[in-house]
């Protein structure tokens, strides 16, 4: 009995060096720990810069869908380091805000993540 009670021991204390280890080797000191989100609470850059959405302005936005929603009117962004903004889209006499995380541009189109539905749920 006493020797599968230090067995049981020997594998508890096996499995925490192991836990406890395993999280240490998984950060490199040349791999900065990149956060999902910034101190002021905005995501983080993605690559859609505010240069390049503010030259949408204009273009037809297309649901993920394949819809028409209407033209971008304005780019509202979080920061300046930030993709975290708003392309405000008139549809139906209404401007609606829709999220520019995702968005991204071909000629004179400009393609959203939301279906058109949810975009002109808002």
């Amino acid at each position: 009995m006493a020797r599968k009670s230090s067995m049981t021991n020997a594998v508890r204390t096996a499995a925490l060096l192991f836990a406890l280890t395993g999280a240490a080797l998984a950060q490199t000191p040349d791999q900065p720990p990149v956060p999902a989100v910034t101190e002021a609470g905005e995501a983080i850059d993605s690559g859609v810069g505010d240069l390049d959405a503010r030259s949408w302005i204009g273009k037809t936005v297309v649901s993920s869908d394949a819809r028409d929603i209407g033209p971008l009117r304005d780019v509202k962004m979080a920061s300046d380091t930030s993709d975290g903004g708003l392309l405000v889209v008139e549809h139906a006499g209404r401007l609606l805000e829709l999220p520019l995380s995702g968005a991204s541009a071909d000629g004179d189109r400009v393609t959203v993540t939301p279906t058109f539905e949810r975009a002109v749920a808002n």
